[in-house]
C-alpha cells in the first residue's frame, strides 16, 4: 500500500488562509451595503418588500419581469436585466412620522463617502428624487430614494447591475446633483 504525504509548509498554510480571508471579506463587503438598509425595516408603519436571487432568476426564466406595486416595475422579456440583480429590497410607508424617519435615516446612509450620488432632485411639487450608486468591484448597489407629499420609497438593488449604463451615464459623468435637494 503505498501512502502519499503532501509537505504542508508554513508558506502553503499562510497562503490558504490569505485565499479564504479574501473570500470572507469579499462577502462581507458585498452585503455591507444592503445590511445598512435593514436599519429601515425597524422603523414603525414602513412595510418592506425583499425580492431574492432565487425570485429574480424565475422572473428572468419566465420573462415575467418583477412588479412591486404600481411603480416599481422591471419588465424584462428576455431576462437580460434580472440575471445582473442578485436581491432587491423596498422600504415604503405612507405614514407621516415614518416618512420623516426613514428620509432621516435613509439620507444618513447615502450621506457615507462609498456612495456616489447620480441624481438628487427635488420639483416644484416638493417631490425628492435620488438616485445613488456604491460600487465594490463588478458589484454594484442601487439606491432609488422617492420622497412625496403623501410616501416616501426606497429600493435597494444589489447585484452586477449599473444603473449609470441604463441611464446613460456609464464612464465619467457630471454630477447631476441639484445642491438645493441636498440641503433637504
Amino acid at each position: 500500500m503505498k501512502y502519499s504525504f503532501k509537505t504542508i509548509t508554513t508558506l502553503n498554510v499562510i497562503k490558504m488562509l490569505a485565499v479564504c480571508a479574501m473570500l470572507v471579506f469579499t462577502c462581507i463587503s458585498a452585503n455591507a451595503e444592503t445590511k445598512e438598509f435593514d436599519k429601515l425595516s425597524k422603523i414603525k408603519d414602513v412595510d418592506v418588500t425583499h425580492v431574492n436571487k432565487g425570485m429574480i432568476e424565475q422572473a428572468a426564466k419566465t420573462g415575467a419581469g418583477i412588479h412591486l406595486g404600481e411603480n416599481i416595475n422591471f419588465d424584462d422579456e428576455s431576462g437580460e436585466i434580472l440575471n445582473t440583480i442578485n436581491e432587491i429590497k423596498v422600504f415604503h410607508c405612507e405614514k407621516e412620522k415614518a416618512m420623516g424617519e426613514l428620509k432621516d435615516k435613509a439620507q444618513k446612509i447615502l450621506k457615507a463617502k462609498k456612495w456616489n450620488p447620480l441624481i438628487d432632485t427635488k420639483d416644484d411639487d416638493g417631490r425628492i428624487v435620488k438616485i445613488y450608486q456604491a460600487k465594490d468591484g463588478e458589484q454594484n448597489t442601487n439606491v432609488v430614494f422617492v420622497v412625496d407629499e403623501d410616501e416616501a420609497v426606497v429600493v435597494v438593488i444589489e447585484g452586477t447591475f449599473d444603473i449609470t449604463k441604463m441611464m446613460g451615464m456609464d464612464g465619467d459623468h457630471e454630477d447631476n446633483t441639484n445642491p438645493k435637494a441636498e440641503e433637504q
